[in-house]
Parts: C-alpha cells; sequence; structure tokens
C-alpha cells in the first residue's frame, strides 16, 4: 500500500512524504518550484528625461497599467539623435517598446520592429522668452537685422535642430546651440541663455503653458515626416493587440492638448 501525503511548508517548498506499509520514511526529501512570472516590458526613451519623448512615454506606460495587466519599466537610453535608444532595441532579446517619429527608418532596427499604434502627426513650435517681449516671427526677424539670433536644438539630425535649420536658413540670421534634449534647451530659454529653441508639438504641454514662454510660430513638415508611432519587437502578437486597443480610447487628452493631429 503507497500512501502520498503532501504538506505546504514555507514560501514554495513543498516536503513529500512518502509512508510505505512499512513506515519508513525518506527524510528531507524537498521539491523546489520556481513560478515563473512574465517578464516586464521594456519601454526605452531614446531622448534625454523630461522632454517631449520621455513625457509620452511615462504617460502611455501610466495608461497601460491601468488599463491592461501588463508591467512596464522605463529605460532612458538617450543621446546621438536616438541612436543610443535605437541600437538597444536593436540587440534586444527582451519584450521592448519605443515611441518614435520617422527618423526610426534610417535605422537598422526599422526592418526588426512590429507597429502597434500610431500616435498622430506633430509639428515644432518655435518658442521665445517672455521677457525677451518678443511676440511674433516677424518681431524675431526684426532682431536679427541688428544681431544673431542665439538659437538652441537638441542636437545634429533632431528635429528642433531641422526645424531651426529652416527658420534660420529662411528669415534669421542665427547662431545654433546645441543642448542634450528638448527640455535642457528650453530651461536655457526660460533663463535667457539663449533667444529661440523649436520644439515638437507632442509631449510638450508644460512648455505651453508655462507663463515664462510665448510659443511664436508654427513650423510644419509633411505628414511622411511627422508622424510619431509606437513600436515593439519581442512581443507577442495577443499583447500588441492589448496595447493597441488600449491606447485606442479617446481619453489620451495629452494628444491634442499638445498639438497633434488625429
Amino acid at each position: 500500500m503507497l500512501i502520498v501525503k503532501l504538506e505546504i511548508c514555507s514560501g514554495i517548498n513543498y516536503v513529500l512524504n512518502i509512508t510505505m506499509k512499512m513506515l519508513i520514511p525518506l527524510a528531507s526529501l524537498v521539491l523546489t518550484f520556481n513560478v515563473s512570472a512574465q517578464p516586464a516590458i521594456e519601454f526605452v526613451v531614446s531622448a534625454a528625461a523630461g522632454g517631449p519623448n520621455d513625457t509620452v512615454t511615462r504617460k502611455l506606460v501610466e495608461k497601460l497599467e491601468k488599463d491592461t495587466a501588463l508591467k512596464f519599466v522605463v529605460l532612458s537610453k538617450a543621446g546621438a539623435a536616438h541612436v543610443i535608444g535605437y541600437n538597444y532595441v536593436l540587440h534586444s532579446d527582451k519584450p521592448t517598446l519605443i515611441m518614435s517619429t520617422s527618423e526610426i527608418i534610417k535605422h537598422d532596427v526599422y526592418p526588426t520592429l512590429d507597429e502597434v499604434y500610431n500616435a498622430g502627426y506633430f509639428s515644432n513650435t518655435l518658442f521665445v522668452s517672455k521677457k525677451s517681449g518678443i511676440k511674433s516671427i516677424r518681431e524675431l526677424a526684426d532682431l536679427s537685422n541688428t544681431r544673431e539670433i542665439v538659437f538652441g536644438h537638441g542636437g545634429v539630425g533632431t528635429y528642433s535642430h531641422r526645424a531651426q535649420q529652416t527658420v534660420c536658413e529662411k528669415t534669421l540670421r542665427c547662431l545654433d546651440v546645441a543642448y542634450k534634449g528638448g527640455s535642457q534647451g528650453m530651461l536655457a530659454l526660460m533663463s535667457g541663455e539663449i533667444d529661440a529653441y523649436a520644439i515638437t508639438t507632442y509631449g510638450t504641454k508644460q512648455f505651453f503653458e508655462n507663463d515664462k514662454l510665448v510659443p511664436i510660430h508654427n513650423i510644419v513638415s509633411s505628414k511622411d515626416k511627422s508622424w510619431f508611432k509606437l513600436f515593439s519587437k519581442n512581443i507577442s502578437k495577443a499583447d500588441r493587440e492589448i496595447i493597441s486597443n488600449a491606447l485606442k480610447s479617446q481619453d489620451l487628452k495629452f494628444y491634442t492638448d499638445m498639438g497633434f493631429e488625429r
């Protein structure tokens, strides 16, 4: 006769006591089971903390963790006009998400990604400091007749840099200054270090509402160059659909509030 007795001990260890007819104990037979949970999805931010990319990513994570059972961890991989973040995703074997503009098409990571969600289309808004007294692009142009306009941007190749080039080639005499992302550049604008800064209209509500800044001009590019999308790698089709469906709801107010065209 074989009697099997299962007793639950501390943690997740189980002691299996087998009592034979002769009642010969088999002592210290311990089986350990590893309970494996689904790994958190890495949400990579390829631009500086506090800027548009970082702001939107954290808003998305907040919503997705509220409305789905999925878990996320935000990873900052900023630098080199998003290339550091793209390279991280390219070589990662973990489930990964990344928000990106159309510039990602130029990188080797692009063919390895699945498009999850199209957030919308954006433009770039030119800001000046309120204390400058400038209220229009014409007034800024008049100032450039007397001296160079110190124009900040987020690094060579970024959207803020391209927007700066567009304005300065056509309208202004400029001296360009590179910063590590939009948040650093906008702080420099508020402190008076620079005269102007152009920043994307997504993820920048805090700047539009800042009483120390004045938006004076909208710099628009074609839609094929100004989309903002969510991409994934190593995430199942079922989880991609969960994420996409959660983001399609109409309570993502920061899109329209921040200048998105849907």
